[in-house]
This record gives structure tokens, C-alpha cells and sequence, in this order.
């Protein structure tokens, strides 16, 4: 039970507690065009994906997949450059919890 709320702890935590000062580029799936500001980070959605670079850590952020899937409407995957990746094949929980669904 401990390590499930410690998760939960982690993943709603603002991205940029966790920066390491390494630039990574995160990825995520929607139609949107235009930007978009979540937790004071600021994504540019492209109508296909939105893009958020910067040296806020290595992990995704649930809080801040929450809030950019609220703001475009859902999206259709959520990853990163560092290979952690949340879709409808991979790690599908996790991209239902950020969608609210």
C-alpha cells in the first residue's frame, strides 16, 4: 500500500521538482493547434502533437498530463525522449487515469 500512495505522490508532484538540468522533449497526442500552458510550462501543439523541451526531469507527470488533457480534449498518447511512454498499447492505465477517464 506504501509504495502505490508513494507513486501517486510522484506522479502529482510538478514536473520541475524533478529537473536534473538535462534538456528532454516530451510528446503528446492531439489535435489541438496552438499553445498551452500547464503547471507554468508551456506546450506547442502542432495539430498532431504537442511538444513541451526543457530540464524539468526524466518522468511523465500525471498533474500535468491531467491538465494538458483537460485544456486540448484528450489525448492520444503521452511520452517522452527518454523512453517512458504512455499510450493505448503501453502503460493504457496510466494514459485512461491522465485522459479521466
Amino acid at each position: 500500500m506504501k509504495k502505490n500512495y508513494l507513486l501517486a505522490v510522484v506522479l502529482t508532484l510538478p514536473l520541475a521538482l524533478f529537473a536534473n538540468g538535462q534538456i528532454n522533449t516530451w510528446y503528446a497526442g492531439t489535435t489541438y493547434i496552438g499553445t498551452v500552458e500547464t503547471a507554468g510550462l508551456v506546450w506547442n501543439c502542432s495539430g498532431g502533437t504537442c511538444t513541451l523541451k526543457g530540464s524539468y526531469g526524466d518522468g511523465l507527470n500525471m498533474a500535468v498530463c491531467q491538465e494538458l488533457s483537460r485544456k486540448v480534449g484528450g489525448l492520444s498518447y503521452y511520452y517522452n525522449d527518454t523512453g517512458m511512454v504512455w499510450s493505448k498499447t503501453k502503460n493504457a492505465p496510466l494514459l485512461e487515469q491522465c485522459n479521466g477517464e
